[in-house]
């Protein structure tokens, strides 16, 4: 089972997720040349492609030569119904595609699943575009131990009630866009800025780190195994600013949590996350039985 950002930021969001047998996207903002290019870099094939979830309708989470790359693939795609009236407006082959029964509805809180044991909770997020969610993905087979991934991008603030639906995950990828000071800082019109900054913009380095925070409120065991940081700003962050905003965080010794830094430029690593659940369901044999 392993996790891979293809593409993260203002130009381009895909992630993927595969278990050997089925993969999904999480987001399409980038071309099928890109998708297949950086495929092949990690180690995956499209071939296993099963379908793709949408987050939102921003430009950089949608490429419309995907759509129509996924529509001669016969590659599904699950969004909400405010995203496929918003595509249809941009996008009028979008028609074609759902009418070939290619287009999945999901609604706000209710799971739903795409492939056996692939169960998606969609939950609302605050961003400037219609209807955006973040996922929570529990991947649940015979008796292999349980699998959940948490997705978190494009969102200006979070509360409790959010954080609390994200806890007990193998992996974590959330939103680091921007150093306030950077951002502040930054040539960008004030509009933009405030824009970014604001309730349905998107999360700082800091309000990252604060979420993270409230999660060990809860204890250290809520806290995710492996973190991704997902969607920095060009102009305004780096992975530099981004690292060095968990570096007090990590000090504690009781956080035992690998931390990757998706780039916009390049695809990252691939993270196992079958090898260290499958050791840690060894341990819970041993030690019950």
């Amino acid at each position: 089972m392993r996790f891979t950002m293809l593409a993260s930021g203002s130009k381009g969001n895909c992630s993927i997720i595969d278990d050997g047998q089925n993969s999904f996207l999480i987001d399409g903002g980038i071309s099928p040349r890109t998708l297949e290019t950086h495929l092949k870099i990690s180690g995956f094939t499209p071939k296993r492609l099963q379908g793709l979830i949408l987050t939102h309708t921003h430009g950089d989470h949608w490429n419309p030569r995907l759509l129509a790359y996924c529509a001669e693939k016969k590659i599904p795609w699950y969004l909400h119904k405010t995203h496929a009236r918003t595509i249809y407006d941009q996008h009028s082959e979008f028609k074609a595609f759902y009418e070939s029964g290619l287009v999945h509805f999901y609604t706000a809180n209710n799971s739903f699943e795409t492939a056996t044991g692939w169960h998606w909770l969609p939950v609302n997020l605050s961003h400037d575009s219609l209807e955006t969610f973040g996922f929570r993905l529990d991947i649940k087979r015979d008796q292999r131990p349980c699998i959940s991934i948490g997705y978190l991008a494009d969102l200006g603030i979070w509360d409790q009630v959010l954080a609390r639906q994200f806890t007990d995950l193998d992996l974590l990828a959330l939103e680091f866009n921007h150093d306030e000071t950077l951002q502040k800082n930054s040539k960008r019109p004030p509009f933009l800025i405030q824009r970014i900054m604001g309730d349905e913009g998107h999360l700082s380095n800091d309000q990252a780190v604060s979420f993270l925070d409230y999660l060990k409120s809860l204890g250290v065991q809520k806290l995710p195994k492996h973190l991704v940081q997902v969607h920095l700003s060009e102009q305004c962050n780096s992975p530099e600013h981004a690292q060095e905003s968990l570096k007090l965080f990590l000090k504690d010794s009781a956080i035992n949590m690998k931390v990757q830094t998706a780039q916009s430029k390049k695809t990252t690593s691939p993270i196992n996350l079958l090898e260290r659940n499958l050791f840690a369901f060894a341990e819970h044999i041993k030690e019950n039985y």
